[in-house]
């Protein structure tokens, strides 16, 4: 019986299991792919072990980042592409890619660098999710730094 796979994951809103995008990635692939997860929803995440969020944990190992965590599930025969041809696989990779540069700012710019949307949707779904007093502080934060990026 192969190690049970544990997601710590920031928690859903709006109809979502994950209100992360990178959550959401590791959650899909491991829904297409079979891997058998068990999500644990952390809404700070310093209470994850390395701060950060998606992290995956087995017996053996914390795996933080999409990336890794794809690549870790692969290693442990996970594989939603295994069927896919040649053309398939390269058509797989230009959407994530059309994902990552087109839709993700997108999506980042309208929750967070928008003030109406961020005021009245982002900035309250994030304070009812995090403790007092860091409710007060954190979303301000990301706003901030959002903001700052553009």
């Amino acid at each position: 019986m192969a190690a049970p796979l544990e997601l710590s994951c920031w928690g859903g809103g709006w109809g979502l299991p994950s209100v992360h995008s990178e959550s959401l990635v590791v959650m899909a692939y491991a829904k297409f792919s079979g891997a058998p997860l068990k999500v644990n929803v952390i809404d700070n995440t310093w209470r994850g072990s390395r701060g950060d969020v998606p992290i995956l944990t087995t017996e053996d190992n914390v795996v933080s980042q999409p990336a890794k965590i794809l690549n870790f599930l692969r290693k442990q025969k996970y594989n939603a592409d295994y069927e896919l041809s040649a053309k398939q696989g390269a058509d797989t990779l230009a959407y994530i890619a059309l994902l990552e540069e087109k839709l993700l700012p997108a999506v980042l710019h309208t929750f967070w660098v928008e003030s109406d949307n961020y005021f009245t949707v982002t900035k309250p779904w994030f304070a009812s999710q995090i403790p007092f007093p860091l409710s007060l502080i954190l979303p301000g934060r990301i706003y901030c730094l959002r903001k700052l990026s553009r």
